[in-house]
């Protein structure tokens, strides 16, 4: 049995995803996160080809741990960001669009797991099953899901990389195991969510009912390692059409209802304006390229040439991009307004405490290579 604490709808989703773990194992769930604030558009200086044209952008800040007993064992922290457009042509006729996008921007375990699992993985898929939920509201078909993959020994715990049981991934095995996962959290998101709460509408339960309610729909994801050729992406990536949609991990008797369709580059046409079409989130290499004057005239394939010769992504680094869009229509289940407001206090942090928290994890004072000082 799993506790939950924070909001409804992330920490259930994660301690439900964290339920096909192996038997025997009991996980704590704690979710805070700021709630949304305006900030600067993801494509601040794309173009405006309309006569009139306004945007908004809200953000939120989420941090997810998972504790085993008394000692903190994983964690992920993403950003979350609604943009709401507003365009009039010529004729004065408005067309109104909302766009839902996430990038995970940390995902760290500490070394303290009592028994080697998937559970970093399952933390993934538990996410991506709560975005569907919390943001059908907004009535969109997808929720953009984006990251940025580099190899690195401790994103959220201190000194967690001198604990002996951290599996530490290099740069290689890093890219291929973000590749299964979100392959693998896709697939879980679309059939926990949509196949069975379509078949609990239908007044049918099980896999079985499930299986009758969906048919399989194809998701396209895009992988790209800066500096490497189409023809490596094998190399990077495995067998991408192959291995995409393993689904199996435990989950015997789970149908498939979604083909992972994998492609080799940015999610944008190569010869568009990256200024244009590119989202910036922040604290990305991409972000601070895009920041240089003379990056106006790139274009989507030149941004990608001048990021495999960059500081963090060139010079005998293997970084990845990765990005999907995770479908939202099928959903059956919508979490209303009335919900949000009643969980609204449990785990809603301002910015500065928000901080602080990090602050605390990250804190060089705090120290999770042994399990004496690793609490939750």
């Amino acid at each position: 049995m799993e506790n939950v604490h924070g909001p409804t709808g992330i920490a259930e989703d994660v301690a439900a995803a964290l339920r096909a773990l192996p038997a025997g194992h009991e996980f704590s769930v704690r979710v805070v996160h700021t709630a949304d604030t305006p900030v600067e558009s993801l494509t601040p200086h794309c173009r405006k080809h309309c006569h009139f044209y306004a945007e908004n952008t809200l953000s939120r800040r989420v941090l997810v741990l998972v504790s085993q007993g008394i000692l903190l064992v994983a964690g992920l922290e993403a950003r979350e960001f609604v943009t709401l457009l507003v365009e009039a042509d010529s004729t004065r006729s408005l067309k109104e669009r909302v766009a839902v996008d996430t990038c995970i921007e940390k995902l760290d375990t500490s070394g303290m797991l009592s028994s080697r699992m998937p559970l970093a993985r399952q933390i993934v898929a538990g996410y991506l099953c709560s975005l569907q939920k919390y943001r059908k509201a907004l009535d969109v078909p997808t929720v953009g899901v984006h990251l940025f993959a580099r190899a690195q020994q401790e994103y959220l715990f201190a000194k967690s990389r001198e604990n002996p049981g951290k599996h530490i991934l290099d740069d290689f095995a890093l890219i291929k195991w973000w590749q299964r996962t979100i392959t693998f959290a896709l697939t879980y998101a679309m059939s926990h969510t949509s196949c069975s709460l379509q078949a609990s509408a239908n007044g049918s339960s099980g896999t079985e009912a499930a299986a009758r309610t969906c048919s399989p729909e194809t998701v396209v994801a895009h992988c790209v390692v800066p500096g490497a050729e189409p023809n490596d992406a094998y190399t990077f990536t495995g067998a991408l059409t192959d291995t995409a949609n393993d689904t199996s991990n435990g989950h015997a008797g789970t149908e498939t209802v979604a083909r992972i369709d994998w492609r080799w580059g940015l999610p944008y046409p190569s010869n568009a304006l990256a200024h244009d079409c590119v989202l910036q989130f922040p604290d990305d290499p991409i972000t601070r390229l895009l920041a240089e004057p003379h990056s106006r005239g790139w274009s989507v394939a030149m941004l990608l040439e001048i990021l495999s010769v960059s500081e963090e992504c060139g010079s005998g680094h293997r970084t990845a991009y990765i990005s999907t869009q995770l479908p939202v229509n099928g959903v059956a289940e919508v979490l209303e307004p009335s919900q949000f407001e009643a969980t609204a206090d449990q785990g809603q942090l301002s910015l500065e405490d928000y901080d602080s928290v990090l602050a605390a994890l990250f804190d060089r004072a705090t120290d999770f290579s042994n399990a004496s000082t690793a609490v939750a």
